[in-house]
């Protein structure tokens, strides 16, 4: 199998398994959460935030130095002191009226706990080419995501201003970059055993799913 036809089959995976087919996203995009379903998500989500930087750094211990910059560009963007990505998504949260405070006592529901646990694995323990092709089925949805996170806030959800939207609003652009990074790594590097990544592809892309299933099925319950 060649890289390009490796990468058809990741990118097949992904829009098969694209977040914003879940009905989570679903319900967010026609306004029918209420706002304790997103203070919920907005606690639960947050471990992902908070670890995927953990994550990136694994990586970067093991990447070569056809990898190693393309890693440390991201972790960098990630952790950058003007605007470091779990603190925009804390300004989120404080914005639905979760405090920090708040998020660090939220206990974690078991499909948070694993999709922290299944990226750090990955990235640490699994071959670099899987590592890099789940980080790339990450967030080559992001960007699209945040524009639909950003519509549904600011139509239904009373999310407007600068400061509450920063997080969406960077990922918008910085994951575009990203993805096209990971993808021309993939692209150039990725030879190997093609059924390890594909598999690995697929279970980052079973725990993201996950993740939003277990904000979605406690929601229900306590509505």
């Amino acid at each position: 199998m060649s890289n390009t036809q490796l990468l058809e089959k990741i990118d097949a995976a992904i829009a098969e398994k694209n977040l914003l087919k879940h009905p989570f996203y679903q319900d967010w995009q026609a306004g029918k959460l209420s706002r304790e379903s997103l203070q919920l998500y907005a606690a639960q989500y947050y471990r992902h935030v908070e670890a995927f930087p953990r994550h990136l750094q694994a990586l970067a211990e093991r990447a070569d130095e056809s990898l190693r910059p393309v890693v440390m560009e991201n972790l960098e963007e990630e952790l950058n002191p003007a605007r470091p990505h779990p603190k925009l998504w804390r300004d989120f949260a404080g914005a639905l009226g979760v405090n920090e405070e708040e998020i660090a006592a939220s206990p974690s529901l078991p499909g948070t706990q694993h999709v922290v646990a299944k990226f750090r694995e990955i990235c640490a323990q699994r071959s670099v080419a899987e590592a890099v092709a789940a980080l790339y089925a990450y967030e080559a949805q992001v960007p699209e995501i945040a524009t639909t996170k950003i519509d549904g806030l600011k139509k239904f959800y009373g999310i407007t201003e600068p400061k509450e939207l920063a997080y969406f609003e960077v990922h918008e652009e910085a994951d575009k970059a990203h993805r096209e990074a990971w993808r021309g790594w993939l692209e150039a590097n990725a030879g190997g055993n093609e059924e390890a990544i594909l598999n690995s592809t697929n279970e980052a892309l079973d725990a993201l799913w996950g993740a939003l299933s277990a904000v979605h099925t406690e929601r229900n319950a306590i509505c």
